[in-house]
Formats: C-alpha cells, sequence, structure tokens
C-alpha cells in the first residue's frame, strides 16, 4: 500500500475549501443580485407597494368594440394618494393578459394606465405559447361608465404585433376614484 505524504493531503483538503468558498460566495452573489432585482420591482412600477394602505378600489369590466376582447381591471387608491391598478384583458377567448401594479394618472374625467405582463395563448403551438407585452389604455369615466382606447403590443416571435382600438367599460364595484 502506497502512503501518500501529508503536504498532497492537506492540498486536496485546501482545494475542497477553496471550492466551498467559490460556491459560497456565488450563491451570496445570486441571492444579492436577486435582492436588488426583485425587492427594487414595486419602486420602478409606480411604488404602490410602499404607497400605504388601500383606501378605496373600483372593479371596472370593459369590452373591445368589436366584442372581441374584454377586461377586468381592479383600480386601487392608498393613503397617500396613489394609484394602483390590476386586472387582466383578454382576446379572442384563448389569448390572455394579466398585470399587477400599473401606473395610473388621471385628472378630473381623464384616466389612463399602462401595465406589463406575460400574455398566454393556450391554443398556440408549445414554445410559441407566452409573450411580453405592454398595454396602453387611455379615456374618460363619468358616472360608473367609461370609454376610450387601448392598444396592446407583444414582443415575442410568431406573436402579432399587437391589437389596438376602442374600449367601453362599467365600474361594477366600489366608489370614490372616478367621477
Amino acid at each position: 500500500m502506497v502512503s501518500v505524504p501529508s503536504p498532497v493531503k492537506d492540498a486536496a483538503k485546501g482545494g475542497e475549501v477553496v471550492k466551498r468558498r467559490a460556491l459560497m460566495s456565488m450563491v451570496i452573489a445570486v441571492m444579492l443580485i436577486s435582492g436588488v432585482f426583485v425587492g427594487g420591482y414595486g419602486l420602478r412600477s409606480g411604488g404602490a407597494a410602499d404607497a400605504g394602505p388601500v383606501v378605496a378600489t373600483e372593479r371596472w369590466e370593459s369590452i373591445t368594440e368589436r366584442g372581441n376582447g374584454k377586461g377586468v381591471w381592479t383600480l386601487s387608491k392608498h393613503s397617500d394618494g396613489t394609484l394602483s391598478i390590476a386586472g387582466e384583458w383578454a382576446y379572442a377567448g384563448s389569448v390572455t393578459c394579466p398585470f399587477n401594479e400599473g401606473s395610473v394618472t388621471m385628472a378630473g374625467p381623464s384616466f389612463a394606465f399602462t401595465a406589463e405582463g406575460t400574455a398566454t395563448n393556450a391554443s398556440a403551438p408549445l414554445g410559441y405559447q407566452t409573450s411580453p407585452f405592454a398595454l396602453k389604455v387611455e379615456g374618460e369615466t363619468r358616472g360608473g361608465k367609461g370609454s376610450g382606447t387601448y392598444a396592446i403590443t407583444f414582443s415575442a416571435a410568431a406573436w402579432p404585433p399587437g391589437f389596438s382600438g376602442k374600449w367601453t367599460a362599467t365600474r361594477t364595484e366600489g366608489e370614490g376614484i372616478t367621477e
């Protein structure tokens, strides 16, 4: 039996220690990077997470002019006056576009929001079922009714560039935010 000199054994142990330290450093780096991007998300999207408690909400149901699309939005007003919106647009029965923490602006009856998310088309071939999207909605609201224009764009290959048109909506729940 051959005996391995102790300096070689010590070097092998030292190599394992270096590997463990490198792996641990990489894990910590990934955690820190993830924390920066995930933790900063609320700030980039208007800061609704830090806007204080919700003091009023309104739920709106909309339909597009040709009847091939519909949406459900929940508009929230926070204690510091910040507005946020979350919901889902659906097209042609198979494309759904859920969104959270959209950016909202209001001035009198004028109403607008932008939102982003990941659209899903369950009827598309595998590998083409999802796409990032950007949604822009503008219009006016009065007495629980609203109307305006919308544009949604998709960025994945094999998806249409987008849809646009007119919408009408009805407030189905809540009050205290829109006119």
